[in-house]
């Protein structure tokens, strides 16, 4: 099947031109139909038709909505948008790490400006013919070099947030100098209610339009619980876990592994997965009412499960689908099901969340209950 070769053949060419040429083939309608699978997962006032999701950096500027649809996705992530629009880092700034199922980039917010994507946001939205059922979350974030960051998420909010089913708050990417500092509660609490006065602004319900923290990998526990605590009191709808890390694993084999920017892929399933038990257990302990979004080294089926084991509710990829090309959501869906079958699992509810460890997790997985 020739889409199992793209990959393969991207491989051979520059990772971001490999990537612009991903979305023109898309919006030239080269890619597989792929019937959507129905596994759905209830999230608020949200009904997801199944927990896969494409995550933000893949379609930064809302060019193909309905194409990622059409992968089977149940959802997708827009963005990270800023408003106005930024090149970004200087290139070259992806890199594959081919031995290790992983890429390091250093994009830095590189993206066409919040004016032009409200444009095709709206235009997809008055599409009577568009798929409903089809979510969209908005990853919203600050200008490199703007006078007030904070200023900058309720602008993006008030512009952005009644086209977006859900708002993603990115303050956690690695290539934004000082951008991880507003993770701290001092600065964070003023963050999310900028976002939620924009909202407001907007004549947005902040009952029905659900919010995300995007969270680092790389934070300490005690930071994580005060986010917590700050997101049931702030009524935040939960945690996305999480974004790239700046941390080298030792078992690295790629030659590129010493350049700048944040990891993704395959070595960040296990520090991802960790963090999302320890939230899993935080929200357990404090009675939150909050739901976990769960990304980071998901490749397969398997390690959808050990996510969803570990407390996740929807499940966010892009590095996969760079390996994998463009019918890894059905790939994995198909594979989640048939551990489903085997452990007579009928709503992913009864298990979510089940595993206290990440050995546990991939115990379970493993062998099954």
């Amino acid at each position: 099947m020739i889409w199992k070769n793209i990959p393969k053949l991207s491989n051979f060419v520059d990772p971001e031109f490999a990537h612009n040429l991903a979305i023109l083939f898309l919006k030239l309608g080269v890619y597989p139909k792929i019937k959507n699978e129905n596994l759905p997962v209830k999230l608020k006032n949200l009904l997801f038709n199944n927990p896969i999701g494409l995550a933000a950096g893949f379609d930064k500027n809302a060019l193909i909505i309905k194409e990622i649809s059409d992968l089977g996705f149940g959802f997708s992530e827009i963005g990270t948008v800023t408003p106005l629009p930024q090149y970004g880092n200087r290139k070259p700034r992806i890199f594959r790490l081919k031995e290790d199922k992983a890429i390091i980039n250093r994009n830095g917010f590189n993206n066409e400006g919040m004016i032009k994507i409200k444009e095709r946001l709206k235009k997809y939205k008055n599409n009577v013919t568009r798929d409903k059922s089809f979510l969209i979350g908005i990853n919203i974030g600050p200008n490199k070099n703007s006078l007030d960051r904070i200023e900058d998420y309720k602008l993006l909010a008030y512009e952005l947030g009644s086209y977006a089913d859900y708002i993603t708050i990115n303050v956690s990417s690695p290539n934004t100098v000082g951008l991880r500092r507003l993770q701290s509660i001092k600065f964070l609490k003023h963050v999310i209610n900028s976002v939620n006065d924009g909202l407001l602004q907007n004549n947005c319900n902040l009952l029905k339009k659900p919010v995300f923290i995007k969270i680092s990998p790389d934070i300490e526990t005690n930071l994580m619980r005060n986010i917590i605590k700050l997101c049931v009191n702030e009524n935040i709808s939960g945690l996305i876990i999480s974004n790239t890390t700046i941390n080298r694993p030792r078992t690295l084999k790629s030659d590129k592994k010493k350049e700048i920017g944040g990891l993704s892929g395959s070595p960040l399933f296990s520090k991802s997965t960790e963090l999302l038990i320890e939230a899993n257990r935080m929200k357990k302990k404090f009675k939150a009412n909050i739901f976990l979004i769960a990304t980071g080294g998901v490749l397969d089926g398997f390690s959808a499960y050990v996510k969803i084991l570990s407390g996740a509710h929807l499940i966010q990829l892009y590095t996969s689908l760079a390996y994998k090309g463009p019918i890894i959501s059905k790939s994995i869906l198909n594979e989640l099901k048939t551990y489903l079958v085997r452990d007579n699992i009928k709503n992913l509810d009864k298990i979510r969340g089940i595993a206290n460890s990440f050995e546990e997790a991939i115990l379970i997985a493993k062998k099954g209950f």
